[in-house]
């Protein structure tokens, strides 16, 4: 099952409360503000974007997700991202709802995102969703660009949002490893590694002295494989580190 990962957080965190989380390998995707939550998004507000205003604190949490927010009433910051990620959970299960197609980590993250601002209807009644669940995906991919209005009215906010969900839908999965029976590095090394060991083992393994006798004999033919299988290891890694495999 598939869940919102730390980038798509980081999205939301970013659009929501203008907060610039950084993932696990260190990079931000969403440079440029605090990041914690500013007391401002830790206070509850009356969000009047919204269709009907609303009583919101965080990362987009509402009184439809919690029932306990006062205005005026302040959270830490550690208690509106608990917040969040309790919120998160019914926007989740709406995207896996509704899509009937495969989709991979970033197209879920971007629909999660674009499901948790525009509302489960708004999603579920999309040209978007339909035009996905059709296989038309860069067809999918470009009315995220058409919910842009809040009121009536187009927001600059709203416009950067659905790029960055649009860029994120789009954006393939990079294969961060490969297995070791994929692995180049792993095929050129078993090469090397039963060169290695029958040259230490021969003589004690050989079922003849004449065979044991020889590979002592030509030991240097072995150093020679060796050497060059390590030459080779080393030039598939720089070919991989260019290629940005690793």
């Amino acid at each position: 099952m598939m869940w919102l990962s730390e980038r798509g957080i980081a999205l939301i965190a970013y659009y929501e409360a203008g907060v610039s989380l950084e993932l696990v390998d260190g990079t931000t995707p969403f440079p440029g503000g605090p990041s914690e939550t500013p007391l401002k998004y830790r206070t509850v507000y009356t969000d009047k974007l919204a269709s009907t205003p609303i009583l919101t604190v965080g990362y987009g949490t509402t009184t439809h997700d919690v029932d306990y927010l006062r205005e005026g009433d302040t959270y830490t910051h550690g208690k509106v991202v608990d917040m969040f990620l309790k919120t998160i959970t019914r926007y989740e299960n709406a995207v896996r709802a509704a899509v009937l197609v495969d989709i991979n980590q970033n197209q879920f993250d971007a629909l999660v995102s674009f499901t948790y601002n525009v509302g489960i209807q708004g999603l579920t009644s999309s040209t978007l969703l339909q035009n996905l669940n059709m296989g038309k995906r860069n067809m999918a991919s470009q009315e995220f660009h058409k919910w842009v209005y809040a009121g009536g009215r187009q927001y600059a906010g709203l416009i950067k949002r659905r790029k960055a969900e649009s860029e994120l839908f789009l954006t393939p999965i990079k294969k961060v490893r490969q297995t070791l029976t994929e692995s180049r590095t792993i095929k050129a090394a078993v090469p090397a590694a039963i060169v290695s060991g029958l040259t230490a083992a021969a003589p004690a393994i050989a079922p003849a002295r004449e065979i044991a006798s020889f590979v002592q004999d030509y030991t240097w033919v072995a150093f020679v494989a060796l050497a060059l299988s390590f030459c080779y290891i080393i030039a598939l890694r720089v070919d991989d580190w260019r290629k940005g495999r690793r």
